[in-house]
């Protein structure tokens, strides 16, 4: 049999052959919202960043790693398709031995996360639960390792307006110091996975910082972001609402931890909602963790729909 060639794409002109692979999930698991070739026209996907796998000229295998635009390298692994799960392997080390090189670096981790996109039901699903365990599998024959399962929400205005809040009052930051003391108050005993994992290798303020500027760099700016203050004059909390490149969506939200257990969390996310819909957005999207119980329940509250769900792997 044919060796395996395992390569990234010559130029934009070979996107069509990475989408040439028949071996494509049926159950909903990895299907995104929009064509590959509609993203990779928009400059989401770079060719050096797209890997296949051939076998006698044919695609059996396909990856594809994405950044914003401004990036330098890719931060997530989005497409990720394979006729065995030996192929999907083998094509995923080779990748991310190209891929991350010493000089890699970037907002996420160490190297590109794995976003595995699945069905709200895929564990219910046998045909879903397969595909989505032959990528598990591959991505960890590869080294890669579970980190997180998280909730896909969105909101449009068809949902309609959650009641604004009439017990706390937003001001616009306009003294980061004051923001950053306070995200320190909220990391600390976060229930956010990736806040957790962060502390374990920094100090709460390190984590605060590294969220501000990853938050801050977003395409939305800075100019949403809103402090939340109770009828005692008390910094409760706040809200970052900003933009990717795609959608609104609410970059960090939070309660500081000695004012936690009043439900501030819904005030604070209906505001983001309504500085969205003042502005005519069409549609939030955002997540949460699965295991975070009062965020998910939050969003609930507030009209948010469940689209999919997506397990995070690096």
């Amino acid at each position: 049999m044919t060796e395996l060639v395992f390569r990234a794409l010559a130029d934009e002109s070979e996107f069509a052959l990475f989408d040439s692979i028949t071996t494509l999930p049926t159950s909903g698991v990895g299907q995104r919202m929009r064509p590959f070739r509609e993203l990779a026209a928009e400059g989401e996907y770079r060719p050096e960043w797209v890997w296949i796998a051939q076998r006698d000229e044919r695609v059996v295998a396909r990856a594809a790693f994405s950044a914003p635009h401004r990036a330098e390298h890719p931060w997530g692994l989005d497409y990720f398709d394979f006729d065995t799960v030996e192929n999907g392997a083998a094509l995923l080390k080779a990748a991310y031995a190209a891929l991350v090189t010493p000089d890699y670096h970037s907002p996420i981790g160490p190297r590109p996360e794995y976003n595995l996109l699945l069905p709200p039901d895929w564990r219910e699903r046998p045909d879903a639960f397969a595909e989505a365990d032959a990528r598990i599998q591959a991505a960890e024959k590869a080294g890669l390792t579970f980190h997180v399962e998280r909730l896909n929400l969105r909101w449009i205005p068809e949902y309609g307006l959650p009641p604004r809040s009439t017990r706390l009052a937003f001001t616009p930051v306009t003294d980061e110091q004051v923001l950053l003391d306070l995200m320190v108050h909220i990391v600390t005993g976060s229930l956010d996975a990736g806040d957790q994992a962060d502390l374990r290798s920094m100090s709460p303020k390190e984590v605060a910082a590294h969220l501000m500027a990853m938050v801050g760099d977003m395409p939305g700016g800075r100019d949403r972001w809103r402090l939340a203050y109770n009828a005692a004059g008390e910094l409760v909390g706040m809200v970052m609402p900003t933009r990717n490149d795609r959608s609104a969506t609410t970059g960090y939200i939070g309660v500081d931890h000695r004012h936690r257990g009043h439900g501030y969390a819904y005030d604070l996310l209906a505001e983001a909602v309504h500085i969205f819909a003042a502005e005519g957005e069409p549609l939030i999207i955002d997540n949460t963790d699965v295991g975070n119980h009062p965020m998910a329940a939050t969003f609930e509250r507030i009209g948010y729909r469940v689209t999919g769900r997506r397990i995070l792997m690096a």
